[in-house]
């Protein structure tokens, strides 16, 4: 039996090849990253129970990820790739449902928006490590296109898999609980106005929520335990202390920019920015939905649910500072933002075509060319932006592996004194690959007993060749590996 393909989708299958190629080489070849190491070290060979119930509360313990890195090493043993290869697995999702969430509309802003969804340097990224972002981002995505498809063919199978979806995405990462509530309150909004427009039948919030029951009723007791040791343990720390606009808005217009540092100044102007790109299209939604637009309500329905989303999250992360003193999400913590802003915006530009086809058509595929042309000049193969530091750690440990090699004595025991930054990636190369005469690294410093040193170069004098011999300088992070010449 023949496959057919046809041009249009080897265009997307191409393209995504292309970018998963590109995780897959670096999520080889880069060394493995502090937080990496951390869950290596402290979770992956505890228990199922253990991981699966919190027992260790420590957010650094992506429950999924945990999991799947405990039996993606028992299958495939534990290099880099074996230990990332669930993340890279989740980027196909991801990419599958990127796809699917915009087929059948207009096929060059669908080219455009599956490219502003898949080629943003930070996310992908998170693809290609043992971390449980990208897993969750693969999971969101998945649940989102079921919401969003069971409005049009009522399938209780969009259902389930959007319930099921999201508790795997919510065990990857937290933070995914705000999507998953919010879109079962959306899901009510929605059910009221479909009994407005479309049923013309009153609506009962029973019987609304009833297909909702037992998957639900799942979810709480899988998710129960885990959540109890974070409301009750964790300081919900996700870094950001100013404000929800000064550091998650701010944050997500770092996303959606690449990168690019702006002043003070501008940096309000594009918070503003985004909050109009919001809140325009929610004024023009309700007066809509008040006017009783049937046509719009019902070819719009992707539009209304992501705008719904992205406001109902944005309170909910507010809400939660002022109730539980958390954070503002900033950095990794608040990227999940960005693919829900670019799926609303994917669903924004479909609308805004109904009037100015031509001009929105050409707008979004010169956005998505600069978006994708930026991630090709800023693709690196061996940092990850936030753990650049660990970038040398790998190449650090065969440098000093081959120098105790060639060394004359058959020395053991060997200490290594760094800077606590390098502790657990040290120890899980240690570990990994069974160094036995290097004793486990801790966080104390340096020491004048350490037989060698790894530390950034300002920590030691690289001057006084009495004390140091240079085995290697890792120019790019500026850290160096030493003799100690007097021990």
């Amino acid at each position: 039996m023949k496959i057919k393909i046809s041009k249009t989708n080897l265009l997307f299958i191409l393209i995504g090849v292309s970018i998963l190629l590109y995780i897959l080489v670096k999520a080889t070849i880069s060394s493995f990253t502090h937080d990496e190491s951390y869950t290596y070290l402290y979770y992956v060979h505890t228990s199922f129970m253990d991981i699966i119930s919190f027992k260790d509360w420590f957010t650094n313990n992506h429950i999924l990820n945990s999991l799947l890195m405990k039996y993606s090493e028992q299958v495939f043993g534990s290099s880099e790739l074996s230990l990332r290869l669930p993340n890279l697995i989740l980027f196909c999702v991801y990419m599958i449902y990127s796809f699917l969430l915009f087929k059948n509309k207009n096929l060059l802003l669908h080219i455009a928006i599956f490219l502003l969804l898949i080629s943003n340097n930070a996310l992908v990224d998170l693809f290609g490590l043992a971390r449980g972002y990208g897993l969750s981002y693969g999971f969101m995505m998945m649940s989102l296109y079921h919401f969003v498809r069971y409005f049009d063919d009522k399938k209780i199978i969009n259902i389930i898999l959007f319930h099921a979806a999201a508790l795997l995405a919510i065990l990857s990462n937290f933070t995914i609980l705000d999507f998953y509530l919010a879109l079962l309150l959306i899901y009510n909004i929605v059910c009221f106005m479909d009994s407005k427009f479309i049923t013309h039948k009153k609506f009962n919030l029973f019987s609304a929520n009833k297909v909702h029951i037992l998957p639900f009723l799942i979810v709480c007791i899988i998710l129960y335990e885990p959540l109890r040791r974070v409301i009750f343990n964790s300081k919900l720390d996700f870094g950001g202390k100013d404000g929800f606009f000064s550091d998650t808005v701010s944050y997500l217009n770092n996303y959606i920019l690449h990168g690019i540092q702006l002043s003070s100044t501008v940096s309000v102007i594009a918070q503003f920015i985004i909050t109009l790109i919001v809140l325009i299209p929610f004024g023009i939604i309700m007066r809509k939905i008040f006017k009783k637009d049937e046509i719009f309500y019902t070819k719009n329905r992707g539009l209304i649910i992501s705008n719904f989303l992205i406001i109902l999250i944005s309170i909910a992360i507010i809400l939660q500072h002022i109730l539980f003193k958390a954070d503002f999400p900033i950095a990794r913590f608040s990227l999940f933002l960005f693919p829900i802003f670019m799926v609303y915006s994917g669903f924004l530009f479909l609308y805004i075509s109904n009037y100015y086809q031509k001009f929105i058509t050409v707008f979004a595929l010169s956005l998505a060319f600069i978006m994708s042309t930026s991630f090709v000049l800023k693709a690196d193969f061996r940092s990850y932006s936030e753990w650049e530091y660990d970038m040398e750690t790998a190449t650090m440990i065969k440098k000093l592996t081959a120098f105790h090699t060639q060394s004359t004595t058959d020395s053991t025991n060997i200490k290594l004194g760094i800077n606590w930054l390098f502790e657990p990636t040290i120890n899980f190369y240690k570990e990994s690959k069974k160094i036995d005469w290097l004793i486990r690294a801790d966080r104390k410093g340096i020491s004048p007993n350490d037989d060698f040193y790894y530390v950034f170069k300002y920590e030691i004098n690289l001057e006084d060749t009495n004390k140091y011999k240079i085995i290697y300088e890792f120019d790019r992070i500026n850290t160096v590996l030493v003799k100690n010449i007097h021990n």
